[in-house]
């Protein structure tokens, strides 16, 4: 009896001395410190390649992870939600139902936000409120206020748990939360404007869909860019880049105005009942495979991003624009910058108010200064004429 004892035991000694020798961490203290040192020791890193999709419960989360569910270049793919309405680990649980080689993870409520981002090579932040109905009277400024508190809380989770993560800012308006995103990570001094994207992809797939149906071209083959930024009063398509000998210059202004309007009108189709969520969905995950090539296959063109630029001056002498970007290991390596038609440009000058005042927003909420609608935007017929002077009144003194 004592004998078949030692068999027992010995083969979980041999066990444990293995785990010592490859010097697993059981201490979440030690762990934390382990992350520390990386920040400041260039130690190699074997990455996971994972995706992380904030707002995963959402619809348009949910539908970006079931396409990115059937990425071979992905391995492990997290999914997180905070909105107890969304519930994220009904999703997780319906994707891993699906037989690929993606390992699904779930994450739901505020508490599991490190483990999720944890090690983490993209992060998609496409949660949120988007555009309800009725859509046509939802300002961007008002759909910022109620989506800024996510990505801000996101932002700081990123520059404290992956920092070497690339994050994709889906959550609308894309543009103010853009500027809040990277001016939360300059004050945590975790900013690489390489790895800081603002995804533009349903803009670009719209235009690009609009120009093949006209030109009667593959869309597969034709790449049409959106310029400038990705709202529907700063997106700025440009159809010259797009090679077609009978494509109609002339009515470019009706086409951008239709690239503009398109949630408008799909809202309108549909009743006024939602967005286009299964387009924004493909579109979304589409941009974050392209994200993943780049980083671990070959360098991998992207249609359009909303990015700091390079340098400015080769890019309209605009700081921040979006343009279509090439992502490699490190994350964007180049910029390429559209050569613009008399419409396109004159397009382009009007929109860039609307951008600066955008970005304006974004960056004043996160550094905490005070937000001035820009000069620009206020009209000078509206301008209130200077208050009268009033005379000081002299009171007497009663007699006692």
């Amino acid at each position: 009896m004592y004998r078949q004892i030692l068999k027992v035991i010995r083969p979980s000694c041999q066990v444990v001395s293995k785990a010592s020798f490859q010097n697993y961490v059981m201490s979440d203290v030690l762990a934390q410190i382990e992350r520390e040192c990386e920040k400041f020791c260039p130690v190699p890193r074997f990455p996971p390649r994972k995706v992380t999709v904030v707002g995963a419960g959402s619809d348009v989360g949910s539908i970006a992870s079931l396409f990115l569910k059937q990425q071979k270049v992905i391995k492990i793919l997290a999914l997180y939600d905070d909105d107890p309405k969304n519930k994220v680990l009904g999703v997780a649980n319906d994707l891993a139902h699906i037989d690929t080689s993606t390992e699904v993870q779930a994450y739901q409520g505020r508490v599991f936000l490190r483990n999720a981002l944890d090690d983490a090579d993209v992060v998609l932040i496409c949660g949120g409120h988007y555009v309800m109905p009725p859509c046509c009277d939802i300002t961007d400024r008002e759909l910022f206020f109620d989506n800024m508190h996510l990505v801000r809380t996101v932002s700081i989770a990123c520059a404290q748990f992956c920092p070497q993560a690339i994050i994709a800012i889906q959550t609308p308006p894309v543009d103010c939360n853009f500027s809040l995103c990277m001016h939360t990570l300059k004050l945590a001094r975790a900013y690489d404007k390489r790895k800081v994207l603002g995804v533009n992809a349903i803009n670009t797939m719209r235009a690009n869909q609009l120009f093949c149906s006209i030109t009667g071209s593959d869309p597969s083959k034709s790449h049409t860019p959106v310029i400038c930024g990705t709202g529907r009063c700063t997106r700025v398509p440009v159809f010259s880049a797009a090679k077609a000998g009978n494509f109609p210059q002339t009515q470019v202004e009706c086409l951008t105005r239709l690239v503009r309007e398109a949630d408008d009108i799909i809202c309108k189709v549909k009743n006024n009942d939602e967005q286009g969520h299964l387009s924004l969905g493909f579109s979304t995950a589409r941009f974050v495979v392209n994200i993943m090539k780049g980083l671990f296959e070959k360098p991998t063109f992207i249609d359009s991003a909303l990015v700091e630029q390079g340098n400015p001056e080769k890019c309209y002498n605009m700081p921040i624009c979006a343009t279509p970007v090439t992502i490699g290991k490190g994350g964007i390596v180049e910029y390429a910058v559209p050569n613009l038609n008399e419409t396109e440009s004159r397009i382009l000058e009007d929109s860039k108010c609307d951008l600066e005042d955008m970005l304006t927003l974004g960056r004043c909420y996160a550094i905490g200064d005070e937000y001035c609608l820009n000069p620009c935007k206020v009209c000078p017929c509206c301008v209130c004429p200077p208050c009268k002077t009033c005379k000081p009144i002299n009171r007497r003194r009663r007699n006692n």
